[in-house]
């Protein structure tokens, strides 16, 4: 397991217990997930502090599970912050300044009222030094299009208690816990207040955005974060554009989904890029698209997006459109392979030289038995 670099967001100058933590935390929290904090605290005292779950665990002689239970427990608490790279792995750690702390615990409820001001834009926070702490590097689209999105912020808690007091901020958080069902942590409020700030989505597409994830049973934030980057990369920015690209994903990628019989993992990219194809540029219905992969899987037996697309492309050379078309194109293709396979036949039979019984290959002898039957008593008398 990767190696995780221990940050803070203001130097300590020693290695000490806050009495808020004291006070508010630790009489609440289970025995060995103080220990761990504990230790994190005593770790952080020496800058950039590389160690690992691994590590930790074997400090306390404890399982990796338990160690990721206590930072999963403080990280719900917002004591600290949980950074993870592209390939969801945990890669830091980012401690909480308890002398910033104003934000609610986790027991209070966000705000319902409603509002359309929009949010403050606050800079992120700096160290003394004057340079950028906590920060993820920009997400580059690796795409056709080099398009490089906003960098990620990671707000301090000043930053997050005045995104608090703003209405829309209280909506948009409110409506998102109905929906997950659950108390967002500080890594989901973080893509969350990344999509309306740094993206500038309206609150109308994030609650959509939400919603119809949810809908369709996809529940982890991290899921519609990777959504709501593929609408920024394909420069999507209405509420309108976001319904479009949703009715797409929704119709034409589970038609083919559906057909090919996948239903334990998302569409890969050059996956999409044949659907949009057949969709789009070929312009296709679901229906044919669907009947193309149906015949894909009969076919060869298994998956193939590539033989799917050579079936399309000899559909679209016929003018193909319809169901039609592609019974009639059927039928006469069963008609033509039946007149070959006749004519085959029929070449064989005569490349073997079978003609009633006798072989085409040597010259058949003609007998006149009444005239042998003469020839014979004639050499008897």
């Amino acid at each position: 397991m990767a190696d995780i670099l221990l940050k803070h967001d203001s130097t300590l100058a020693a290695t000490y217990v806050p009495n808020a933590f004291i006070d508010e935390y630790m009489t609440h929290a289970d025995g060995e997930f103080v220990k761990i904090y504990l230790y994190l605290l005593r770790c952080i005292n020496n800058p950039d502090t590389m160690c690992s779950i691994s590590d930790i665990a074997d400090k306390f002689d404890h399982t990796e599970k338990d160690v990721t239970r206590a930072l999963k427990y403080w990280e719900k608490m917002r004591l600290l912050r949980l950074e993870f790279n592209s390939q969801e792995e945990l890669t830091g750690i980012c401690l909480s300044d308890f002398c910033s702390q104003t934000m609610p615990k986790a027991s209070a409820a966000p705000s319902a009222a409603l509002s359309a001001a929009v949010p403050a834009k606050l800079p992120p926070d700096k160290s003394a030094s004057g340079k950028q702490t906590c920060k993820n590097p920009p997400v580059s689209d690796s795409g056709t299009h080099s398009v490089l999105l906003p960098e990620r912020a990671s707000y301090s808690l000043n930053q997050l208690a005045q995104f608090s007091e703003d209405e829309t901020v209280q909506e948009i958080l409110f409506v998102a816990e109905r929906y997950l069902g659950h108390r967002l942590n500080d890594t989901e409020t973080q893509m969350i207040l990344y999509w309306l700030d740094k993206l500038e989505f309206s609150q109308d597409m994030i609650e959509y955005l939400i919603e119809h994830c949810v809908a369709r049973n996809h529940t982890s934030v991290r899921y519609m974060d990777k959504i709501a980057l593929s609408w920024a990369k394909s420069g999507i920015r209405t509420l309108t554009d976001a319904k479009q690209a949703s009715d797409l994903h929704s119709s034409v990628v589970c038609t083919v989904q559906k057909a090919f019989g996948i239903s334990n993992r998302a569409l890969a990219g050059v996956e999409l890029d044949y659907v949009n194809k057949w969709s789009k540029e070929m312009g296709f219905s679901d229906e044919i698209i669907a009947l193309a992969c149906q015949k894909t899987i009969l076919s060869i037996h298994q998956i193939s997006f590539e033989y799917a697309d050579s079936i399309l492309q000899s559909w679209k050379r016929q003018n193909a459109r319809t169901l039609n078309d592609v019974r009639l194109l059927d039928a006469q293709y069963q008609e033509a392979k039946s007149r070959k396979i006749t004519a085959q036949k029929a070449a064989v039979r005569t490349a073997k030289g079978t003609v009633a019984g006798g072989f085409a290959n040597f010259s058949q002898r003609s007998y006149n038995f009444e005239e042998l039957e003469r020839e014979l008593l004639s050499h008897t008398r």
